[in-house]
């Protein structure tokens, strides 16, 4: 039987810092072209400009270097993610300012073999034999909420990537892992899972409760507009 399941993770940064993300993109593009504009005007200087080669390479390198770690600032509060479980595999792509998406990692499920909370007792285990550390979330203070999982490529080299993963996730995870989930899940699994049970519960909650203000103000304005009309 197959399975798909499909999780967007949203970044709050994309909407609520517009105007940094166009102050940003300004202060990048204009030291890009601050250290192109010393490279190409020196050239004009002809064979002095080989000779002080490395002088004014050394003078531009400061603005490619600020152009790049802003950019790197900019992308990553402009970043969002997809989690996709398809069959036999996890895939995380990388969507960037809500316009360019890009599939980064591909995760097979048989060789996943560790999944847990960050910081746990199993995390602590195998996280120094991990060849690299993948961050594919958003949120990165609710260090309680952010899920590992330690895998190997089909090379053989050893991961662990992040993830942020919300209740309908972890249902499609633990499916997808059924034969081997006893093995697999760390015991701190299951109290994730019970926080994220929690969380959909209080969201469906503040819902609710936001469409019955909703109704109330149509209804005082209704009220409203029938006491002008007697009125009239």
């Amino acid at each position: 039987m197959e399975l798909y399941f499909e999780q967007n993770v949203t970044n709050k940064n994309v909407d609520e810092r517009t105007k940094r993300t166009k102050t940003l993109t300004f202060v990048k593009t204009a030291f890009l072209v601050l250290g192109l504009f010393i490279l190409i005007t020196s050239a004009a200087l002809g064979n002095l400009f080989w000779q002080l080669f490395w002088v004014f390479l050394l003078v531009s390198i400061p603005f490619f270097v600020v152009a790049y770690i802003v950019g790197r600032i900019n992308k990553r509060n402009n970043t969002e993610y997809d989690y996709v479980i398809d069959d036999e595999f996890i895939k995380v792509s990388e969507i960037y300012y809500r316009e360019q998406r890009k599939q980064k990692h591909t995760i097979r499920l048989r060789l996943i073999e560790s999944v847990g909370v960050f910081d746990s007792e199993g995390y602590k285990k195998i996280e120094r034999s991990a060849n690299k550390k993948i961050l594919a979330l958003v949120n990165y203070d609710d260090e309680d909420s952010i899920l590992y999982i330690c895998y190997k490529t089909d090379k053989g080299i050893r991961k662990i990537i992040f993830l942020e993963p919300n209740r309908g996730f972890m249902i499609a995870l633990r499916r997808a892992m059924s034969a081997s989930a006893l093995t697999v899940f760390d015991k701190s699994v299951s109290d994730l899972e019970k926080r994220l049970t929690q969380k959909e519960q209080e969201e469906a909650l503040l819902r609710i409760d936001e469409v019955d203000d909703e109704d109330d103000e149509d209804d005082e304005d209704a009220t409203d507009d029938n006491n002008d009309g007697e009125r009239d």
